[in-house]
């Protein structure tokens, strides 16, 4: 069952925060657990990335072959705030504890298989 990430961040170096967004973006459309990766910015200095995945390997998989361009992502801009939708599996619910700007939010009402 696929998952959904939204996270908002606040940016204090645009030229630099675009480009890593840019490299995430194309890093992404190569990845074949990684369904949905769109950026979006309803104000200056504020985005937000909408992330779909099939499952927790493939976000876990994002996440390291990324990690250099979310670690220079950090030094451009603040994540204030980010939500994990689905499934949540206890590595998932571990790691939402350890990334106190994240919140976890399980279905409820999935539809059967």
């Amino acid at each position: 069952m696929s998952f959904y990430v939204r996270a908002r961040f606040d940016v204090h170096d645009h030229h630099g925060f675009e480009e890593v967004a840019r490299a995430l973006r194309d890093q992404a459309a190569s990845e074949p657990g990684t369904l949905t990766y769109r950026w979006f910015s309803g104000e200056p200095g504020s985005y937000v990335v909408i992330e779909e995945y099939a499952d927790v390997d493939a976000a876990f998989a994002h996440n390291d072959r990324g990690a250099a361009l979310l670690e220079r992502g950090g030094e451009c801009a603040d994540m204030v705030e980010a939500e994990i939708y689905g499934d949540i599996t206890d590595e998932l619910w571990d790691w939402v504890a350890a990334n106190p700007v994240f919140t976890a939010y399980p279905e409820v009402f999935a539809q059967p298989d």
